[in-house]
């Protein structure tokens, strides 16, 4: 029996059809019948190929369009993955991987026009792991919402983002992958049961810079209505790659010392990278993040070593000026946002002596802390922002004694700064719900304790994803309280994907809160914890700090911010 009842709070749904059958544009595929959160059917579709194969001839190129098929494509399992620069190989991991899933509660037929909101959601992972596995990305909760979920791999690190800085490899290839995959949902989503002109793109971490990024592509109109970022902006100042061509040598000379800039063109060096084994390629990358990538972003030296770059001008280009500069000047698509963090997004790096080491560093070298996007070449000018900074958080003491403090510079520094940056110069152009999550629960925590740190909160990095894709082998085990943020959360989600709007109306569950949007006189935000609450003004004395910094030292024009 199907049940369908609209509502702003819930929507039941289900189905019947073990093995359905959908035509795409390129050929037939089989899916499988699951089961959701709340024990209803719902049909998933694993391993749809939405471009060729990016190997051979085809690696370090744009993705291309995929081939048709005869036959049936068996979509009932997948573990395809792309290459992680990650120490271990993972069952899947593969050069052949622009493959994506479609999750939906309904399909259409002969005696039914089925036409739901869509989710298309873009993993994280720092563009240099992640997948989009069932198993990391999970349905379950969301398949009781009446939307479609679509997620996808996309090629990351050196294969999807290394570039010469010219149109030998102009780069951003693992972006110019998600908009195919977008593509690809214009084309064939409403087969599945969505509706292709109710299309909202969403992700976490890089994958929330990566819908930003999407907002800024010259070929993106059309593609979607609205965009969800959770902790995550292409204003961050480790979105952008900052020396592309140094790296794509560095690679090469790695696993041939006779390689060099001197003596090796761009041509001829591109030519040599694709007849690598794609291990090497893995392997030489691994050792090069260690030492660079990683230290550097957290440095503010420059962005993590393979992302975004800055493409020569030229057709099928992605990216052709500065995040800020497009931001800055209305060039994007004007769609709703829902954009946000969690309360400390620094706690990620409060482990081991990494931290140490780094707040060491930074107290030696204040001038590391400033932002590249500031651009400021004098190191005494440098050194005098960077302590400036410092003292902001801890009062004229040093970093390494003060982790709180140092813990809310890095959680401002990676996310806070520019997603409320971006959340205000889009809402002069459409409208923008900020959001701070604070629920600290077993669920997100994934059962961690939480190590109390004075003067810094306790929920880090991509906890609140934890909410949005919820297993169900061991749900009965949820807490009373983690079960009503998931249901918020949810419901806040899915309200936005369906009317733009993540608080359309009053319902009980949400509190009867109406969540306003940011506009350029007022900063509301909602405040996400045991209970849900608006407030205003979201970390305006840093913002000010900052803003009086790059008023006084910076060197226009930014990139980042």
């Amino acid at each position: 029996m199907l049940m369908l009842i609209s509502s702003l709070c819930i929507i039941g749904l289900a189905v019947a059809d073990n093995n359905p059958i959908v035509q795409t544009v390129n050929g037939k595929v089989v899916g499988k019948t699951l089961k959701s959160y709340s024990e209803n059917d719902f049909y998933a579709f694993q391993g749809i190929p939405f471009a060729e194969p990016p190997v051979g001839d085809l690696r370090f190129q744009p993705p291309q369009p995929p081939k048709k098929w005869e036959g049936v494509l068996d979509s009932r399992n997948s573990n395809k993955e792309c290459i992680q620069i990650y120490p271990t190989y993972s069952t899947g991991e593969s050069e052949d991987c622009l493959y994506l899933n479609v999750y939906t509660p309904l399909l259409p037929n002969e005696n039914q026009n089925v036409s739901l909101p869509v989710l298309v959601f873009i993993h994280g992972g720092a563009f240099l792991y992640g997948n989009g596995k069932i198993d990391d990305c999970k349905p379950y909760k969301l398949m009781d919402y009446g939307i479609v979920l679509v997620n996808f791999q996309y090629r990351l690190g050196v294969l999807g983002f290394l570039s010469t800085g010219d149109l030998e490899c102009p780069g951003n290839n693992g972006l110019k992958d998600q908009q195919l995959a977008l593509k690809w949902v214009q084309a064939n989503i409403q087969n599945f049961g969505g509706d292709p002109m109710r299309v909202t793109i969403g992700g976490q971490s890089a994958g929330a810079a990566s819908v930003g990024l999407q907002l800024l592509g010259p070929n993106s109109e059309d593609l979607f209505r609205g965009a969800i970022q959770a902790s995550g902006s292409p204003l961050a100042s480790w979105t952008l790659q900052r020396n592309p061509s140094k790296y794509a040598y560095l690679i090469a000379s790695h696993i041939d010392p006779t390689i060099n800039e001197t003596n090796t063109s761009k041509k001829e060096l591109m030519k040599f990278l694709r007849t690598v084994d794609v291990s090497r390629i893995k392997e030489v990358s691994l050792k090069i993040f260690r030492k660079d990538s990683i230290a550097k972003a957290l440095n503010n030296e420059e962005g993590f070593v393979f992302t975004t770059v800055i493409e020569p001008v030229h057709d099928g280009a992605f990216l052709t000026e500065t995040v800020f500069n497009k931001f800055e000047s209305g060039d994007f698509q004007p769609v709703p946002i829902f954009i946000g963090i969690t309360s400390e997004e620094g706690r990620s790096f409060a482990h081991g002596s990494t931290l140490d080491e780094l707040l060491e560093n930074y107290d030696s070298n204040p001038e590391l802390i400033v932002t590249p996007s500031a651009h400021i070449i004098n190191k005494d000018i440098g050194r005098k922002v960077g302590q400036d900074i410092r003292n902001f958080y801890t009062g004229n003491e040093t970093l390494s004694e003060n982790k709180g403090p140092a813990l809310k510079f890095l959680s401002d520094a990676g996310f806070g700064r520019p997603n409320i940056k971006q959340a205000q110069m889009a809402s002069k152009y459409n409208d923008v719900y900020f959001y701070e999550f604070g629920y600290s629960g077993d669920l997100g925590r994934q059962g961690q304790p939480v190590e109390y740190i004075p003067g810094a909160y306790s929920v880090q990095h991509t906890e609140d994803l934890r909410y949005i894709f919820v297993d169900i082998e061991n749900k009965e085990e949820y807490s009373e309280k983690d079960v009503l943020t998931m249901d918020r959360l949810v419901l806040l989600w899915t309200n936005f994907v369906k009317f733009l709007n993540p608080t359309p109306g009053r319902c009980e569950l949400l509190q009867n809160v109406i969540w306003p949007s940011v506009s350029q006189d007022s900063f509301p935000y909602l405040v996400i914890n045991e209970t849900l609450e608006v407030k205003y003004d979201f970390k305006k004395p840093m913002m000010n700090e900052y803003a009086k910094i790059f008023e006084l030292y910076a060197i226009p024009p930014l990139d980042t911010y």
